[in-house]
């Protein structure tokens, strides 16, 4: 390998979901150091591919590695890093230079450092050094994201990873998962998430699995109450469409927002309590307990927010219409904060809702989620401003 280049750094501002983008090189060591945490957390992102162990994968890497012990160079290696703002809004980028920001990305916790494309060659990296101590002072290509929010590497990464096949949009949100949850534990701290692999069950409000929090989001990006989260989405519709609600820099904000106001209604209407009504649905916990439910809460906010599938408002429209439904949604909690039980059973009508609800039809695995998708549309699209769920309920 022969360098010719002298230049440290390449910087560039991405304006459109404002994060950086700097091209550098590292010594193969100094990069194994820096990774060694997010590599062996798969990336450190959760749902990041693991090394490839198929026999083609497997002589893929072998030549690979015995490239690299010949100085081949390999395409840049891509690095997301997630800032504090205070940090980010401090990156100047005429006088950055390459030492400034290795103290930046150094000084940053581990866990903010991901390795967004790059797994297979990290791999490698890995191998070669353990058979030719020699290339530890090789230098590649390395691609820094950095950004201050989840959102631009979100945005980046689902549009940097399109044309790649197989595409699963649930694994690209996985990869990004983490991330989104410890943000949200960071804004609202009443809100109790329980990790994939905790078995316990939800026994309160404002308790959600981790999973369904998965859901979740992808049903607000997709803005479609049905999504098959077990099984690869091939559907290029439902992937443009994610692609388009991720393009607002504040889609995640806005997102976190609805969880939020999702727990604020889920714990106003937990406070009713009454043993004599029959079916699903007999105190205010259950109502948010069932995961359909809390799809149809969010896939009528982004829809009314982000506009239908192939007709997106702008960011500016996307913003002013939260804002609005924010301020009914608080006039609305402000007043059944003062319900006392009875009035707060009235409001909810379980018994209406447990009528209908019982109607399933039996082969429509669906049926409960486009039951509560058209029941919340009607309380958004009267702005909140109901004396009582019955003609939510009754809608379907």
């Amino acid at each position: 390998m022969e360098k010719i280049r002298k230049e440290d750094i390449d910087i560039l501002n991405d304006t459109r979901v404002n994060c950086y983008s700097v091209m550098t090189h590292l010594t193969v060591s100094q990069y194994l150091h820096l990774v060694d945490s997010a590599f062996h957390k798969r990336g450190g992102l959760e749902g990041q591919r693991e090394t490839l162990k198929s026999t083609t994968a497997r002589r893929i890497r072998k030549r690979m590695v015995q490239d690299i012990e010949l100085g081949a160079v390999l395409p840049p290696i891509v690095l997301g890093v997630i800032v504090d703002p205070d940090t980010f809004q401090k990156i100047d980028t005429n006088n950055i230079n390459k030492k400034d920001l290795m103290d930046l990305i150094q000084n940053n916790q581990q866990d903010n450092i991901s390795i967004i494309d790059g797994m297979q060659r990290t791999s490698a990296l890995r191998e070669a050094l353990e058979n030719n101590q020699n290339i530890e002072q090789h230098e590649i290509r390395i691609e820094y994201w950095i950004a201050s929010q989840i959102n631009s590497l979100t945005y980046r990464m689902l549009v940097l990873n399109t044309g790649q096949v197989p595409w699963n949009i649930r694994r690209q949100i996985e990869i990004v998962f983490k991330t989104i949850i410890k943000e949200i534990r960071q804004k609202y701290p009443d809100i109790e998430i329980m990790d994939i692999n905790d078995e316990r069950r939800r026994s309160n409000p404002g308790q959600f699995q981790a999973d369904n929090i998965i859901e979740l989001y992808l049903v607000f990006g997709a803005r479609k109450e049905k999504i098959d989260v077990q099984e690869r989405l091939a559907d290029e519709f439902t992937r443009q469409d994610f692609i388009e609600s991720t393009s607002n820099p504040n889609f995640t904000e806005i997102f976190y927002e609805v969880i939020n106001y999702l727990t604020r209604f889920d714990k106003l209407f937990s406070m009713y309590k009454d043993s004599t009504i029959e079916g699903y649905f007999k105190e205010g916990k259950d109502l948010f307990s069932s995961q359909p439910a809390c799809v149809g809460f969010v896939t009528a906010i982004a829809l009314a927010v982000l506009g239908r599938p192939g007709l997106d408002y702008t960011p500016e429209t996307q913003n002013q219409k939260w804002n609005d439904i924010k301020n009914n949604a608080n006039t609305l909690l402000k007043k059944l904060e003062k319900l006392n039980n009875q009035n707060l059973g009235d409001f909810l009508d379980f018994n209406t809702l447990n009528e209908l609800i019982r109607k399933k039809p039996g082969k429509s695995s669906y049926f409960e989620r486009e039951f509560f998708l058209q029941s919340f549309k009607v309380l958004v699209e009267e702005n909140f401003s109901i004396e009582s769920m019955t003609p939510c309920w009754r809608s379907y």
